[in-house]
């Protein structure tokens, strides 16, 4: 199995949604990889099983979800275990749809899917992590300029 690679894409073709299980779910912080990515990159909609604020986490980061088409509400519940509860409800409430509900709320995903396959592939998220790069290595070196001063 190479589910690290992007080349599941005709199971992926099968699916409507892209169930993203992160690396991180239990506790507060705050930890994206590769695997909320993959849907992004092969232009699929995501649900995403992570950390609360993990959805307004990548959405910081220029990226759009999808809360204007289904109930995001489970991304902002506290309590692991309702989260979860939360999450299973919404999937199972996507797969019980019928196949005309399913292909009309596809549609409405596709403008979401077009800015974030777009922001990923055409430099938009590049910029931002370049910068965030950028200010974090600064501030490193201002702390070590700083403790080697103090010595």
């Amino acid at each position: 199995m190479s589910s690290c690679w992007l080349d599941q894409f005709d199971l992926c073709a099968e699916s409507m949604i892209y169930h993203v299980s992160e690396t991180v779910f239990f506790g507060r912080r705050q930890h994206l990889t590769e695997k909320t990515f993959k849907p992004i990159a092969m232009g699929m909609p995501f649900v995403l099983s992570a950390p609360v604020g993990s959805l307004a986490y990548l959405q910081q980061y220029g990226f759009k979800t999808f809360g204007t088409i289904w109930d995001e509400y489970y991304d902002t519940v506290t309590d692991d275990t309702i989260r979860i509860a939360t999450l299973t409800r919404l999937l199972k409430k996507l797969d019980q749809q019928g196949e005309q509900e399913k292909n009309e709320m596809f549609k409405k995903c596709i403008p979401i899917i077009e800015h974030n396959w777009n922001h990923f592939y055409n430099g938009g998220f590049e910029k931002i992590l370049w910068a965030e790069l950028t200010t974090m290595l600064h501030n490193l070196k201002a702390a070590m300029n700083g403790d080697l001063s103090s010595n």
